[in-house]
């Protein structure tokens, strides 16, 4: 029990590594995790909504045919239509400051340019061609462009209306006395009038605002009880692989934590003076050594469980069920766990009996743990790592560990697509062999160390006169 005390003492002396591995880098980790829970979450509608785009439509046409009025009425379904001043420093301030997506500006006789292009031959000479407005686009938003291009769908709706309600007869399309359009028709085009053009735009406007014509984008659920199963296997993976990669996310700080806390207190009790008046007391220093790291795997144990704890809350707030996963698959992650932070208090052992300090062993800990977290697949998915770091990781205990979950929960690199208890207990069992391979090298290194002590103090060399 005296052993035990002092442990944790020792530990609450060094409580700055805890806050900074433990704590500090596992929130970080945690939130990395969380973040992708959350955006997990934000499934995929089954109505397209595309981004509405900011436009001001400037009216200099006196909104003759009704052009201006309905081109806004038109734009109003999609995107947010505000009022600008037709000034030029309104304009050219509602531009610099990107209020404005989408500035439209309808020149004087715009109206006349249109109806003139209903014609076979416009009085501008632009026959076939709907008359270009004039628009100024946001350099920061794509909305602004797709707001463009329906204000041109708007424009050529309207021609095409026009054209439709004031063609008369139809001719051969070879007889060179009738007037073939660009939409097709063939057929002598009157000139429309301004009412006409009032018409047209109310039409197109009206249709624009009809879903029975225009229907939106959406999933076509044919068969209920299937997408509703394909559904519930969509959110039983999600919650999986959510927490899979929650508990695959200790992998960095715990190992940094254990790693360096156990070698901090092995060098404590290692101590030359120490470690005399442990071999002076009347209990064997066998016992007090197991004892010791008794208290640091149940303090890695601990920490295991607050993670545990922590997927839980994650995903709850996640909006996921942790209740829909399988009770198999959440026992063989927790055992694959454990074994991992025990993996970590055998490698601070090693450190501690090889009598590394808190500089090399903080050293040693931050390579190896960033060597483990780049090649075990945690930080790059599988299929984006080279061949080199591949084969780096398998011969890690990282790389087993996060294998032995995706195995477990049957995500990620698990080769059934389900749980494979074989896979699991293969990488299960690596990890353990890394941590008996540490305590084995541990308990050579302190035993080859005991029997070489150091000196008492340092040697001080005398200088004699002859």
């Amino acid at each position: 029990m005296n052993t035990c005390k002092a442990t944790l003492r020792v530990l609450a002396a060094h409580k700055l590594y805890i806050i900074i591995y433990l704590v500090l880098i596992g929130i970080m980790m945690l939130a990395i995790s969380g973040s992708a829970l959350f955006g997990d979450r934000n499934a995929a509608a089954d109505v397209y909504e595309p981004g509405r785009a900011t436009v001001a439509v400037i009216d200099r046409d006196s909104d003759r045919g009704g052009v201006a009025s309905s081109l806004r009425a038109y734009l109003a379904a999609d995107d947010d239509v505000v009022d600008l001043a037709d000034e030029p420093q309104a304009l050219q301030q509602a531009v610099a400051s990107n209020w404005v997506d989408l500035i439209v500006i309808i020149p004087d006789g715009y109206a006349d340019k249109l109806l003139d292009s209903a014609t076979s031959s416009g009085a501008d000479g632009s026959s076939g061609k709907v008359p270009a407005v004039e628009t100024v686009t946001s350099y920061t938003s794509g909305a602004g462009s797709m707001a463009s291009m329906a204000i041109g769908g708007f424009l050529s709706l309207t021609r095409t209306e026009l054209i439709g309600t004031n063609v008369t007869g139809t001719t051969d399309a070879a007889d060179p006395t009738g007037t073939t359009d660009q939409t097709g028709m063939t057929g002598t085009v009157t000139r429309p009038e301004l009412d006409d053009l009032t018409t047209a735009t109310t039409r197109v406007r009206a249709l624009a605002r009809d879903r029975n014509a225009n229907h939106a984008i959406a999933v076509d659920h044919t068969d209920a009880e299937a997408a509703a199963d394909a559904d519930a296997a969509s959110a039983g993976e999600r919650t999986a692989a959510g927490f899979g990669s929650t508990i695959k996310s200790a992998l960095y700080p715990l190992f940094l934590a254990m790693t360096v806390c156990t070698a901090l207190v092995s060098g404590v009790f290692n101590a030359g003076e120490t470690r005399r008046r442990l071999f002076a007391s009347p209990q064997r220093s066998s016992t007090m050594g197991m004892q010791r790291m008794a208290t640091l795997c149940g303090f890695a144990l601990v920490v295991v469980a607050v993670y545990l704890l922590a997927a839980v809350a994650l995903m709850l707030a996640a909006g996921l069920d942790p209740m829909s996963l399988a009770p198999a698959g959440v026992a063989m992650t927790i055992l694959s766990a454990c074994v991992y932070a025990l993996m970590t208090v055998a490698c601070g052992f090693l450190l501690g009996e090889a009598g590394v300090g808190d500089t090399m062993a903080n050293g040693f800990a931050n390579v190896f743990g960033l060597l483990l977290l780049f090649t075990s697949g945690l930080s790059l998915p599988v299929d984006m790592l080279p061949e080199s770091m591949l084969a780096v990781g398998r011969m890690l205990p990282g790389w087993w560990y996060c294998t032995a979950i995706d195995d477990a929960l049957g995500i990620g690199t698990a080769s059934s697509g389900g749980v494979d208890a074989a896979g699991w207990a293969t990488g299960t069992g690596i990890v353990a062999l890394f941590a008996v391979a540490f305590v084995a090298l541990g308990l050579a290194v302190g035993r080859i160390r005991r029997s070489r002590p150091a000196p008492v103090s340092a040697a001080v060399t005398q200088l004699a006169e002859a």
